[in-house]
């Protein structure tokens, strides 16, 4: 609990960005979700992440909110079950809803509000066989809960499910999903409106849940309305606890992403890939510069009608920039965007240091410029990947002593140093702390005390850029922050967009989305106003209206992402391949109730029978984790005199980028270290699947030098991660290969 740190003399700021994304799961044909985890994660995530700061009023950052997601949570959600949730009673109208909305909103809440008894082969189905079903719920997660985990292991197949224990599926599939505050203590939310679940389940001293009664029809019903309350408050913390800049009141500011969340570089010209992949093949050039406008222009209108004032800042789709899309965030009125230290590299001029926010120039200069940020790798990943083994508090204390690494002595330049991950799928997996509550609420009860003494100052970034005297931060106009002479296309991911394009089946959805543009441009369906109202209901103008939007939620990144080897989600990457093949058909459909005309096509499945097979499902944003292998290297150098230390360089930023003597190993029995003091000097990182590994190792040397190291000038130590296994454990002997 020591929150003292030892100062540098100046003061670093920082500013951490969560970012919050969930794709569009609608079926426009049948007005339905596809999938619930908008509300799972809003139960969970959305709501507490916000409204913890509340506990501490001296912590600024960001928060990202996509469109897509807000859209999704605000119209399905809260919009729809609004009118049949009786607030008092805590208690829906069920017979007024489905008369209403049956089959609208997504299947889920259907059958909480169906009487268990009445379920026919399909509620069946969507319970628990099809690939999205109620035991959607992550390993971690659902070990807290030994009651759901029992359901999930009679789950065979063969075993034939009672009514009762049916009844219980439904009923955990959301009470899981609800923030430990929820189930633990009565919350008031923003509107005022209380949440108090404990009459339903009590937490144990080994830390489960268990439930204190048998559970009811009329339990199904109030889970749904008390879901409806806090997913009604989602915006309204955001709102209450908001940053305006012109006020300089307020501790979060809120982004957004372009709306649909797309690769929008690739969106304006695919083949600005060759930049970034120049030995990847390239689909037929997609080259639509005004959808990539309209992505922006319709972000920018959905979240002033949701907050009341237009955003500052975009976090582009999984953080992809090119020089040539910075020019539409600017006539947008987009201030600030952000990527990755990894673009910075690349840019130019090169060699620019990650702590400063620099200028793009828009227009020759004669336009107002963007402001751009570019996140630390390491400490950004550690929070998202590393932590999830290590208790709250020592996550919190050893990302507190990583950022101070970077503080500024006392007549130093100011400092920024930013942080970007994802708010939301992490802290599943955070195996000895529930939810990542207790990292968390110690980061920010540290992060207040290093505000006290100056050392540390969480900002928002247009707290940042415009300035708060309150809080003793300088103004700092974009005009005259540093310029960068061109911005490298690529993501946060290996700093190109090969995640998304390049492989054969990325390739042949490309190839897709370009025929079905065609189609749609030359239809004689206008493209609309990207700031234009929704046109009334089922007049030709909404049709085409419709099929625009389906042109640009296939344009998404989402269905590209489960294309390829690359990424695989757990419950298997066919549902995405239907959903991105929906929206294509959508288009023809809705086109052609618009008037237009266009040819017949057949889209055919991308993704092969042969290539789908699920696995057990663990919902749909356990990606973060599965996608990632724990890599323990061991180094034996119980044959040699180590003076200070074994270290490890080679060509990832968790092994330094190549610069020896940085990333130290350990032989005290942490750190992935099996045995103290036994000459194995060990160090365990986390990396994505398909991570090429080159590495060697140096002994106690300076840092920079590479003598005393491994003489492996043309042949470094190599290992290709083909997900294959989630743990892979590197045993070297110094010097020998």
């Amino acid at each position: 609990m020591n929150d003292t740190y030892e100062a540098s003399g100046g003061t670093l700021y920082v500013n951490l960005i969560w970012h919050q994304h969930q794709p569009l799961y609608l079926d426009p044909g049948s007005d339905q979700l596809q999938g619930p985890w908008v509300r799972t994660h809003a139960t969970k995530d959305y709501y507490d992440m916000a409204s913890i700061l509340e506990k501490y009023p001296n912590v600024h950052y960001n928060v990202n909110l996509t469109s897509s997601l807000l859209f999704q949570l605000e119209k399905y959600y809260v919009e729809r079950l609004k009118p049949f949730v009786d607030l008092k009673k805590n208690r829906v109208d069920a017979k007024k809803f489905f008369a209403r909305w049956k089959g609208k909103t997504d299947p889920w809440i259907d059958l909480a509000l169906k009487h268990t008894a009445a379920f026919d082969s399909s509620d069946m189905a969507f319970l628990v066989r099809n690939t999205w079903n109620a035991f959607g719920i992550g390993d971690v997660q659902i070990r807290r809960f030994p009651e759901y985990l029992a359901l999930k292991t009679k789950n065979t197949g063969r075993y034939i499910f009672t009514e009762q224990e049916l009844r219980e599926i439904k009923f955990w599939f959301y009470l899981a999903h609800f923030d430990p505050d929820f189930l633990e203590n009565r919350v008031w939310l923003a509107d005022g409106k209380t949440i108090d679940l404990t009459d339903l389940v009590g937490k144990h001293s080994d830390g489960t849940y268990h439930l204190k009664k048998e559970i009811t029809e009329d339990d199904c019903n109030r889970i749904i309305a008390e879901m409806y309350k806090v997913c009604a408050n989602v915006i309204p913390i955001h709102k209450k606890l908001m940053y305006n800049h012109l006020t300089r009141q307020g501790q979060i500011e809120v982004a957004t992403t372009p709306f649909f969340h797309p690769i929008l570089p690739l969106v304006y010209d695919s083949d600005v890939m060759g930049i970034c992949q120049p030995n990847d093949p390239k689909p037929p050039r997609y080259h639509y510069p005004q959808d990539a406008n309209a992505q922006v222009a319709m972000a920018v209108k959905f979240y002033t009608d949701a907050f009341g004032q237009a955003p500052l800042g975009m976090w582009p789709g999984e953080g992809s920039v090119s020089h040539e899309v910075v020019p539409i965030f600017a006539a947008n009125g987009i201030q600030w965007i952000a990527t990755d230290e990894k673009i910075l590299a690349r840019s130019k001029p090169y060699g620019q240091s990650k702590l400063y926010p620099y200028a793009v120039d828009v227009d020759g200069g004669k336009a107002q410029p963007v402001a751009i940020c570019f996140r630390e790798t390491e400490l950004s990943d550690k929070i998202g990947f590393t932590y999830k083994q290590f208790l709250g508090e020592d996550a919190a204390d050893d990302f507190i002593r990583s950022i101070l690494k970077y503080a500024p002595q006392k007549n130093d330049p100011e400092q920024l140093l930013t942080v970007i991950l994802d708010g939301e799928n992490a802290w599943e997996w955070y195996e000895k702390d529930n939810d990542g509550k207790d990292f968390l609420n110690a980061l920010y009860r540290k992060l207040s005390a290093l505000y006290e003494t100056r050392q540390v100052v969480t900002v928002t970034m247009s707290e940042y850029i415009h300035g708060n005297p309150s809080r003793g931060v300088a103004v700092h106009p974009v005009d005259l922050m540093k310029k960068l002479d061109w911005l490298y296309p690529g993501s946060w991911i290996n700093a190109n967009f090969d995640t998304w394009i390049g492989e054969d089946e990325e390739n042949r959805a490309w190839a897709y989305l370009l025929t079905a543009r065609q189609d749609l441009d030359v239809s004689g369906v206008a493209q609309p106003d990207p700031a234009a109202k929704e046109p009334r209901q089922h007049t030709k103008k909404w049709y085409g209206y419709k099929a625009w939007e389906a042109m640009y939620a296939a344009e998404g990144s989402d269905w590209f992402w489960w294309y390829g080897t690359d990424q695989n989600a757990p419950a298997g990457d066919k549902p995405f391949d239907i959903a991105y093949i929906t929206h294509l058909k959508n288009l023809y459909t809705f086109g052609r109730l618009a008037g237009g005309t266009f040819p017949e096509r057949d889209y055919r499945p991308i993704i092969l029978e042969t290539r789908a097979a699920p696995a057990a499902s663990q919902g749909t944003m356990a990606q973060s984790a599965k996608n990632m292998v724990s890599v323990v290297f061991q180094c034996d150098a119980t044959g040699i005199y180590v003076r200070k230390g074994i270290f490890i360089a080679g060509n990832q930023d968790a092994l330094g980028l190549w610069t020896p003597n940085v990333i130290k190993l350990s032989d005290d029995g942490t750190h992935g270290d099996q045995t103290a003091n036994d000459g194995i000097w060990s160090v365990e990182f986390q990396f994505p699947v398909g991570t090429v590994i080159e590495y060697k190792y140096t002994n106690s040397g300076a840092h920079g030098q590479w003598n005393p190291g491994e003489e492996f000038s043309t042949s470094n130590r190599r290992v290709t991660l083909d997900g294959s296994h989630e743990r892979v454990v590197l045993l070297d002997t110094f010097g020998k290969k």
